[in-house]
């Protein structure tokens, strides 16, 4: 049986492999499931420090599987949603940088899949798009929930409710993603910028990535006081007092592999 999902190693960094190429990488119920299940391994392998989601193939993902969603009944449908909100959530809290490496297309779920990723990155060739308008349909996986967050409120309205491709050009624009990259160049540079990322003191990483997710959650104040508190934490760490030592002794700061 063909593994839908694979999962390769690159040193310090993960590489999650969506692997229907042949249908353009729709995602079923069970490879969602999947999908968290790996991520989960990643999270509890301290060799990795990074994750990379990938497409094979010509695309990054089409979404959800049609052809499964056509004969569902309701509950089997809100079935499918847990599934989808509940692993989406796994990624978006992973204690660990995962980055989405986007080329072609990238539509409904395959969007809401890159959105809950930390950093987005794209090739020249990369469309995104919420489709499920044009169907007559809403997202279901947080499509109406992240996108607004990610760029200007006006443009997120415009977006959900034509259900129009963003091109790679103008996703940059308004800070869908990061970067644009060659197609060609693509995988290389996104496993480069996770390794850069990978050398960064694994504590002090985390806690980061805490500080921000949880603050956002509410006011400027009590997010100032949540990276209070990090940021003391970290100070306690061996890589901070590491870092601070050889900063002294050498007056520049210390090189991790």
């Amino acid at each position: 049986m063909k593994t839908l999902i694979l999962r390769e190693n690159r040193g310090p960094v993960a590489l999650l492999w969506l692997n229907r190429p042949a249908k353009r990488n729709a995602i079923t119920t069970k490879m969602m499931w999947r999908l968290g299940e790996l991520l989960q391994g990643c999270l509890a392998d301290r060799r990795v420090r990074v994750v990379v989601i990938a497409g094979k193939g010509r695309h990054f993902s089409a979404g959800g599987d049609m052809n499964e969603m056509r004969g569902m009944d309701v509950l089997q449908t809100d079935d499918t949603m847990v599934a989808w909100q509940h692993n989406l959530e796994l990624v978006e809290r992973s204690t660990k940088p995962v980055i989405a490496a986007v080329h072609g297309a990238a539509f409904g779920g395959g969007t809401e899949l890159a959105m809950a990723c930390h950093i987005r990155v794209c090739s020249e060739s990369a469309r995104f798009a919420q489709t499920e308008i044009a169907l007559d349909h809403l997202p279901g996986g947080g499509g109406t929930q992240r996108l607004p967050r990610l760029v200007p409120l006006s443009f997120a309205y415009e977006h959900l409710l034509l259900g129009e491709p963003i091109a790679a050009a103008e996703a940059h624009r308004i800070g869908l993603v990061n970067h644009v990259w060659p197609d060609a160049e693509l995988l290389d540079r996104a496993v480069e910028l996770a390794r850069r990322i990978a050398r960064r003191a694994p504590t002090a990483v985390r806690y980061t990535m805490e500080a921000v997710r949880v603050g956002l959650q509410g006011p400027l104040d009590s997010g100032m006081r949540l990276e209070r508190a990090m940021a003391s934490l970290v100070n306690e760490s061996r890589e901070a007092k590491e870092g601070m030592r050889a900063f002294f002794e050498s007056g520049r700061r210390p090189t991790r592999k």
